[in-house]
């Protein structure tokens, strides 16, 4: 899977972009696999299936110009909510140029052109206000504030939560 956008290439992640792919982990996805190699690994395993309804896809974003991954961008079975749900992480570098709102826009039709479902969701924390704008801005509609205990971390986590409906 390849997708080009004006000033991003998004495509499955390999092992040798290990290096710049370990800056975008916290620490629960590298404890949950022993070490942030683990987890890329996995996340290779998953692009055979490509299930975004039982499973999930990250892929990265890369500029264009400079080849350098600016980020990680997916889709995927909420682990809680259970509801694919479009997820991105920004390297600090990389933030606020634009970047997200077009991987976004980018992603989310990918999926409706390949998935026959209803609608996908974005969560972002209530403090997050410029992921909100980023999903507002791709078509997502707000639809309440939400609390959930996550199963990961055994915290509560208040977050918005929008969907985003296919087109019919």
């Amino acid at each position: 899977m390849k997708i080009s956008t004006q000033r991003l290439i998004i495509r499955e992640l390999c092992e040798s972009d290990y290096p710049e792919f370990e800056r975008t982990l916290n620490g629960a996805q590298k404890s949950c696999f022993g070490n942030g190699e683990g987890f890329l690994n996995w996340l290779i395993s998953q692009y055979p299936a490509m299930d975004i309804i039982n499973g999930l896809i990250s892929f990265g974003m890369f500029d264009k110009q400079s080849k350098k991954l600016v980020g990680t961008i997916g889709v995927g079975k909420h682990d809680d909510l259970h509801e694919p749900e479009i997820f991105y992480y920004l390297l600090p570098e990389y933030r606020g140029y634009g970047f997200a709102t077009e991987a976004v826009k980018a992603v989310t039709k990918w999926v409706f052109e390949n998935y026959n479902i209803p609608y996908i969701i974005g969560t972002v924390s209530t403090d997050n206000v410029k992921s909100q704008h980023v999903l507002e801005r791709c078509g997502y509609q707000f639809v309440d504030i939400r609390s959930l205990l996550v199963h990961v971390t055994n915290e509560r986590y208040d977050f918005k939560y929008y969907r985003y409906y296919a087109e019919k």
